[in-house]
């Protein structure tokens, strides 16, 4: 306790994708815990790599946000912002917020059309701005491209067998012959990347890019098997080309190869996107110092427990002997919210709240949750 009997509450949630970034969460249920008692609240908003890495980044670390004009996935100018820390050395880049599925009509998502060229151009931003780091938040893509938009941005150039220019999209990729590289290359060798990465999917095949993560991006059950041999035959591009063989590194098929094509060009290391938030704002002696710490997510399921950022924050609560409560979109019934060591959990879709009730009155509802949960955590804290 602070001084003054003061409880401590600390929270950490993930964007609750689609509806609220993390920051309007943490907002959310500030003002819920305050609507119980006078309690010292600290807000860590977070992110895994995907929606909201940038935001997070800037917030938790200290940063600011720069923009820039880019080109989304369909190729349509937008502005997408990146994070540069104090020190202005390193830049976090959050992938989705130029090439991103959110915002898309998803009858109308053709990912065998899409690109990462927008990423590309964030990437270039960000080197011309002085970054010597880039951490790439890796999540959130709408693109099967293997990294062709990226690298066509800093400078290559991919080839058919006719020495033709091809376009830099998902549907191009099995038609590259030969890849050329221009100046922007060489600026981005001496830039020390990191991805910001929570998955291990190998570049092509069974477990890869295209078999596991088109379908959900518009891709037909034929387009898969054709753009999986595209991933096969950019994967030899590549190693031709820059002499770096991806086909066998866990990983590299994460954002839709996107991974990958950086890889094999700039070499590089992954890291969990939550670790690199986690502990650049020292996150574990921060629930240490928390009497409670509320964490969340859009949609709690089975997946949660294989290390989806609500689950990290509870172990790490965990090993500091600091109770973790779980306020969550919505948790299905295959969740096992006590097993993942959760001392309480609340979902703000329940049987009386339809889905889009709860979407809309998000904000209402996670502060009513916070409260509740407060409620029976002081409840049974007087009791012991």
């Amino acid at each position: 306790m602070t001084g003054g009997g003061r409880v401590r509450v600390l929270l950490c949630p993930d964007a609750f994708k689609g509806c609220l970034p993390a920051a309007a969460v943490c907002a959310a249920l500030a003002r819920g815990v305050q609507d119980v008692c006078r309690a010292a609240v600290l807000s860590v908003p977070l992110s895994d790599g995907g929606e909201g890495f940038a935001d997070s980044a800037a917030a938790v670390l200290g940063g600011t946000l720069q923009s820039c004009a880019v080109h989304d996935a369909y190729f349509h100018k937008k502005t997408a912002r990146f994070a540069v820390s104090p020190d202005k050395t390193t830049a976090y880049i959050e992938m989705a917020q130029a090439a991103g599925i959110q915002g898309f009509d998803a009858k109308r998502l053709r990912t065998k059309n899409a690109t990462t060229l927008g990423v590309g151009e964030l990437l270039l931003e960000a080197v011309q701005s002085g970054c010597t780091r880039i951490v790439l938040g890796l999540g959130g893509s709408a693109t099967t491209d293997g990294g062709m938009g990226a690298l066509s941005a800093l400078g290559a150039v991919f080839l058919d067998e006719n020495g033709e220019p091809l376009a830099p999209i998902g549907a191009s990729m099995a038609r590259v012959h030969a890849i050329q590289t221009a100046p922007p290359f060489d600026a981005l060798r001496a830039v020390r990347l990191t991805y910001a990465c929570d998955v291990q999917n190998p570049f092509f095949g069974e477990t890869g890019a295209a078999f596991v993560f088109a379908p959900q991006k518009g891709a037909t059950a034929d387009e898969v098997r054709q753009l999986d041999a595209g991933l096969r035959r950019l994967a030899d591009a590549y190693r031709a080309a820059f002499g770096q063989d991806i086909r066998e590194t866990p990983a590299m098929g994460a954002a839709g190869g996107l991974c990958g094509g950086l890889y094999a060009a700039f070499g590089g290391e992954v890291e969990s996107g939550f670790s690199i938030l986690a502990k650049g704002c020292g996150l574990s002696a921060q629930i240490a110092a928390a009497d409670l710490v509320l964490t969340g997510e859009g949609r709690t399921d089975r997946q949660t427990a294989y290390g989806k950022l609500p689950a990290r924050v509870c172990a790490l609560a965990k090993a500091q002997g600091t109770p973790c409560a779980l306020i969550s979109g919505a948790i299905a019934p295959d969740a096992d919210t006590a097993a993942l060591g959760f001392c309480d959990a609340q979902a703000l879709q329940t049987g009386a709240r339809t889905l889009e009730d709860s979407m809309q009155n998000a904000e209402r509802y996670l502060r009513e949750a916070a409260a509740q949960v407060l409620r029976r955590f002081l409840a049974g804290r007087a009791q012991k």
